[in-house]
Order: structure tokens, then sequence, then C-alpha cells
């Protein structure tokens, strides 16, 4: 047993969802969901479970092209795209040096892994306007925590 989330296939309506356990009603039909309910998969995190639900309920010959449409955009599923300065300024912490310094370089890689580099200027124009940050030299700030 790979994760602790299952696929359940509903005897009644045929269709797939997903919960921990047994002992509930299908979400599709109403029908009760029990210990001989067919188990199809097995998921490690509510992410994965969502994607091989989607795809179980998916006739078989349109899966591999949702299944492959769906790997290239998994991104955008799992990324959280709403900046705000807050989380920049979590993202400038864990890119401190320990001076409480930091590079432009730096702090763009962390932008990156978060898909906020589209951000990096106009939070860095901000928070030195705000004197959050200091400007000691070319591509270099303090943070003024």
């Amino acid at each position: 047993m790979a994760g602790s989330w299952k696929v359940f296939r509903c005897p009644a309506c045929n269709m797939c969802h997903g919960r921990k356990s047994s002992g509930h009603n299908c979400p599709h039909c109403g029908q009760r969901v029990n210990e001989k309910t067919p188990i199809i998969d097995h998921a490690e995190n509510p992410s994965e479970l969502r994607m091989k639900v989607i795809i179980a309920n998916t006739p078989h010959e349109l899966r591999e092209s949702l299944s492959s449409k769906l790997k290239e955009s998994e991104t955008l599923f799992n990324r959280d795209s709403n900046f705000s300065p807050i989380k920049g300024l979590n993202l400038l912490r864990s890119s401190l040096d320990e001076n409480g310094n930091f590079t432009k370089d730096a702090l763009n890689s962390e932008f990156k892994k978060q898909g906020f580099e589209d951000e990096l200027e106009n939070f860095l124009q901000m928070a030195e306007a705000q004197g959050t940050i200091l400007r000691l030299g070319r591509g270099i700030w303090q943070f003024l925590e």
C-alpha cells in the first residue's frame, strides 16, 4: 500500500472518488461505500489523489492524452500564483547571509522557485522605498528587520 489515500470505484455508478477510508456514501450516487468496494489506486497526498481520480473517471481512449496534458500543467496546479509583500519578505529572509545581507541573484533564485520572478523588481523598489531594505552597493542590500 503506497499511500494513505484510496481511489474507490463505486459498484453502483462506476464512478471513482477518493477518501482515506471506507464507510461513507459515494459523492456521485449516494451508494454506501464499504470494505468490499473496489480500491483501484492509492495516493500519497490530496494533490496526487485528485489527479488519479480525474484519470480514473476519464474514458480509456482519452486517458493517455489527458494524463500527458495534466503533467505538462502540473506546476499550475501546485504553484501559489498570488504574490504578496508578506510572501516576498519570507523569500527575502530565506536568501539572507549571516550578516543579514542579500544579493539580487540570491533573491531572484528564491523568487524563481516560487514562480514570482516577474515580481522581483517591484518588490525590491517597494521594500527600498519603505525602508525595509538598504542598498549597500550594486546588487546587494541589507535587510532592516
